[in-house]
């Protein structure tokens, strides 16, 4: 059995969570224009994005270190 890193479920969860709320919520929203939706659902991505770079950035420094407990 593969145990999967924490940043890799972690960002997973996040995208099937902004995924879902932009299939339920977008259509849904007549107050925003179209482009500021899509500059919404892009931006939540480009952040989650960010944020799987930031945790393999610390696994790295934390596995270099030579830390592996996982605090």
């Amino acid at each position: 059995m593969k145990i999967y890193k924490k940043p890799l479920l972690m960002c997973l969860v996040l995208v099937l969570y902004v995924t879902g709320m932009a299939i339920y919520f977008v259509p849904r929203n007549h107050e925003m224009t179209s482009t500021g939706k899509a500059v919404t659902v892009v931006l939540a991505y480009v952040l989650v994005l960010a944020l799987w770079i930031a945790m393999q950035y610390r696994e790295k420094l934390r596995h270099k270190r030579g830390d592996n407990e996982g605090k």
